[in-house]
């Protein structure tokens, strides 16, 4: 991943990014580094001082889809070069070796949760169940240890089963697949079908009756992949085409205005997530901007992450470009601040991302955990501390194994 210049207009502009000719470009490294402090706060079902910044509280964005968004930006830059420089074969070669690297984690993980579960020495339910703490439903996402060993087997290879927490492999493992399609569309310039490609099948999703599995794998009930596509595709064809972007952003005028316009309508999403009438959250803690039953009509037809809509499409547009920004513009103080955690998280995010399993099923360990509904006001005011450095522990647990490079040998990054 190459770092692309900063814009003429931030040349000796002491707190910019200091852009340069080659090395990754870390503020991508810096974005899915803060995007696993969401994972992770997602996926400790316990509430801590955190899930106030994290539980969709700087608007309707999830971690996934900041990962999808960052991922075809990256994949885009990136295979263009190599486009001009080896072909089509080695980007195909490139998009499904990564893609096999996936495929093989996440069915190495499912068989590994499914046989160590089996044993019964420790409580493996928050990786092999998924619990609706609201509707106190309980699903079971791993392999039924009752069925034949075959048909495990065959459920875990065609990923039809998978802990919850890396379902999104699966999504990343579909997309990566018709990756080298997508770039020859780029490449020769068909955008008009490239679009109305992706579009289509966007529609296509919200056509099709509820629940429908088109692949018939679990992770299509949180990540439909007819829609969650379209993320991908723009990202993708952004990155592709990243020099003419920056080209045409050039102009200070249409540059402030893309920025401002982003900036005012993230921080308009951001107000109306205030008004949630999550019952996670205290009052004191929410903004008296709309009836409950109206937020609730509002995200219900428009802010689903699973169907991700036209406004929710726009508001993680606008919080990407906003960060991004954020980034470019004030990046030493920010870097200074944080640079030292999240950049190490983001630049090994798989290996995070499959890791932090083990803290998830270790805290679930502890009685009382992951058993209620996560709430301010279960754990209000002794054990939200607790909570908190629970949370704090995971992520500096991870943050040190990184850096002693634990298991890198076996675990991918």
């Amino acid at each position: 991943m190459t770092v692309a210049p900063i814009s003429p207009h931030l040349h000796g502009y002491a707190l910019a990014y200091p852009g340069g000719d080659g090395g990754r470009d870390l503020r991508f490294d810096f974005l899915r580094g803060f995007a696993m402090l969401s994972v992770i706060a997602a996926h400790l079902e316990m509430f801590s001082w955190f899930n106030f910044l994290f539980w969709e509280r700087l608007g309707f964005v999830s971690a996934a889809e900041l990962f999808v968004v960052a991922s075809g930006l990256v994949l885009g830059a990136v295979n263009r070069r190599v486009f001009d420089k080896n072909g089509f074969e080695q980007v195909t070669m490139r998009a499904w070796r990564r893609a096999f690297i996936l495929y093989r984690a996440q069915v190495v993980v499912i068989l590994l949760v499914t046989a160590i579960a089996a044993l019964g020495v420790l409580d493996f339910t928050a990786l092999t169940t998924f619990t609706d703490r609201w509707a106190g439903t309980t699903y079971l996402l791993t392999p039924e240890p009752a069925d034949p060993w075959m048909t495990q087997l065959g459920q875990a290879v065609l990923l039809q089963r998978s802990p919850h927490q890396i379902q999104i492999l699966s999504l990343y493992i579909v997309l990566l697949a018709i990756c080298p399609l997508l770039l020859w569309l780029l490449r020769v310039r068909l955008l008009g079908i490239y679009f109305a490609l992706t579009w289509a099948l966007w529609f296509s999703e919200w056509l099709a009756p509820p629940d429908r599995l088109l692949l018939g794998m679990q992770f299509e009930y949180a990540f439909p992949p007819l829609a969650w596509q379209v993320l991908f595709t723009h990202a993708l064809a952004v990155g592709y085409f990243r020099a003419e972007n920056a080209a045409w952003l050039a102009s200070a005028p249409r540059r402030g205005l893309v920025i401002s316009l982003s900036v005012a309508l993230w921080f308009g999403f951001l107000l109306l997530a205030q008004a949630s009438p999550n019952p996670s959250f205290p009052n004191w803690a929410r903004l008296p901007l709309l009836a409950p039953d109206a937020f609730l009509s509002l995200y219900d037809r428009h802010f689903l992450k699973d169907q991700l809509a036209l406004p929710r499409l726009l508001n993680v547009t606008v919080f990407f470009v906003a960060f991004y920004a954020l980034l470019t513009w004030f990046w030493r103080p920010i870097a200074r601040a944080l640079g030292w955690l999240l950049i190490p998280l983001g630049e090994s995010s798989l290996y995070v991302f499959l890791m932090h399993l083990v803290f998830v099923l270790l805290i679930d360990q502890l009685p009382g955990y992951f058993d209620h509904v996560p709430s301010f006001d279960a754990v209000w005011p002794g054990e939200i501390w607790v909570d908190t450095v629970l949370y704090l522990a995971t992520v500096l647990g991870l943050w040190l194994m990184v850096r002693s490079r634990f298991l890198f040998g076996i675990v991918p990054r």
